[in-house]
């Protein structure tokens, strides 16, 4: 008995250290590889059209992963599926770096991916578990990382390409997605020596009592796994998982389309310079870091996050309203307002764990989440561009964007009430 306590301190620390740890890797697919398109395409033509699909697979992934995890984490387990999307990652990452053509860089890609997609969906329930007190903090905590993963690759992909080549630049990531095993791999030993210890006790009880069953004592008996439709389909009747659907939606398209578009559209506009166009990039991707830090905290403190929608309406606004109307006055400020709008994303990753009861529901909200907002996000720089290119103005792309700001609208009372997931669903 004396040594439960620090066994469970044991496990909360090795939790910890794989949240951190796998938070590292999520961001390096979608950082590492655009930097070295000029290096890539003297091995592997990339075409605009090429770059184009390349762009699209983050979300594309992101999204299928949304759909898939959930259902893989119930067979297999939290912690044997994240040690499954760490070796996926490492794989992706391998495959692409070897790839001998475009099929295959694709490909490769793809997987590192749905790798990083199924970490994304299940980090949330993953703090649900090992910190239920700490959400807000430990969510700050693995989002920042996350910050952090998105900007380290472009300040590093070219000069390790330029050191070696650009093979060595992509295979390179994988060191960091290896260090994440050792946690969870403990992790997954961990949690099969409980089990066994569990079916042990259930042994023992049912030979001391034989007419209490295998399944007696406080371990509820195995339910048959509910379909992933059906799941789908129940989480939909929930007005709290559909007013987080919307932030994160909101959030995702502005995220992309930013990546994609903006250095054209402050090209075109406001005319600067390429460089200076980059740069105004960098300080929209800069700017996610301290929203990380104080946003899930500044979630689980308050009562609704009502404060946190509009405010993030507000910076929209005012940044695609700026572009709009007075795009040459003071671009960085224009962006740098886009940038902090995105404080609705941070709010989202804390809200799959605050609105829900287990670390299993928050897996299931987060998969309903980012399966429809990343699949929305994933056409939404075509659909922009195709209208300007329809226009021949980025004005009406613009003001596509304001009415999807707008679109926030609807989840201010969906998650005004403060209510759990499950409440919602029981009713």
């Amino acid at each position: 008995m004396t040594g439960a306590p620090f066994d469970r301190r044991q496990g909360i620390l090795l939790g910890v250290v794989g949240i951190l740890l796998i938070a590292a890797t999520l961001r390096l697919p979608v950082g590492a590889l655009s930097p070295l398109s000029p290096l890539i395409n003297a091995d592997i033509p990339l075409s605009a059209t090429a770059l184009g699909v390349l762009g699209m697979l983050p979300p594309i992934g992101f999204a299928i992963s949304g759909l898939a995890a959930p259902g893989v984490s119930r067979r297999l387990g939290l912690e044997r599926t994240l040690l499954l999307a760490i070796v996926v990652m490492i794989v992706g990452h391998l495959l692409r770096a070897a790839a001998p053509g475009f099929v295959a860089l694709v490909l490769g890609s793809l997987v590192l991916l749905l790798g990083a997609g199924f970490g994304n969906v299940l980090l949330p329930a993953a703090v649900k578990r090992f910190t239920p007190n700490s959400i807000g903090p430990m969510t700050a905590a693995y989002a920042t990382i996350m910050a952090i993963g998105s900007a380290v690759p472009p300040l590093l992909a070219v000069p390790f390409a330029e050191g070696v080549d650009w093979r060595f630049s992509l295979a390179s990531w994988a060191i960091i997605a290896t260090a994440a095993i050792v946690p969870w791999a403990l992790l997954v030993v961990r949690a099969r020596n409980a089990r066994h210890a569990r079916d042990a006790r259930h042994a023992a009880d049912a030979k001391t009592d034989p007419g209490s069953g295998a399944t007696s004592g406080t371990e509820p008996s195995v339910q048959p796994l509910e379909p992933d439709a059906h799941r789908f389909a129940a989480l939909a009747r929930s007005r709290t998982v559909w007013g987080i659907t919307i932030a994160f939606t909101v959030s995702s398209i502005s995220a992309y389309v930013t990546f994609a578009l903006l250095p054209v559209i402050l090209e075109d506009v406001a005319g600067v310079t390429a460089a200076q166009a980059g740069s105004i990039l960098a300080l929209f991707a800069i700017l996610g870091m301290p929203l990380a830090i104080v946003v899930p905290v500044l979630t689980a403190r308050l009562a609704t996050p009502t404060p946190i929608l509009l405010a993030s309406m507000a910076l929209f606004g005012l940044g695609y309203g700026g572009l709009l109307l007075a795009p040459s006055f003071a671009p960085p400020l224009w962006v740098a307002a886009i940038g902090l709008g995105q404080v609705s994303f941070p709010m989202c990753l804390a809200l799959f764990s605050l609105r829900t009861r287990s670390a299993e529901m928050a897996a299931n909200v987060s998969g309903f989440v980012q399966t429809v907002g990343y699949a929305v996000a994933a056409v939404s720089p075509l659909a922009i561009g195709a209208l300007h290119e329809a226009t021949g103005s980025w004005s009406p792309s613009l003001i596509v964007l304001l009415v999807v700001v707008a679109a926030t609208i609807p989840a201010i009372p969906l998650l005004a009430r403060g209510a759990r997931v499950e409440d919602e669903l029981s009713r």
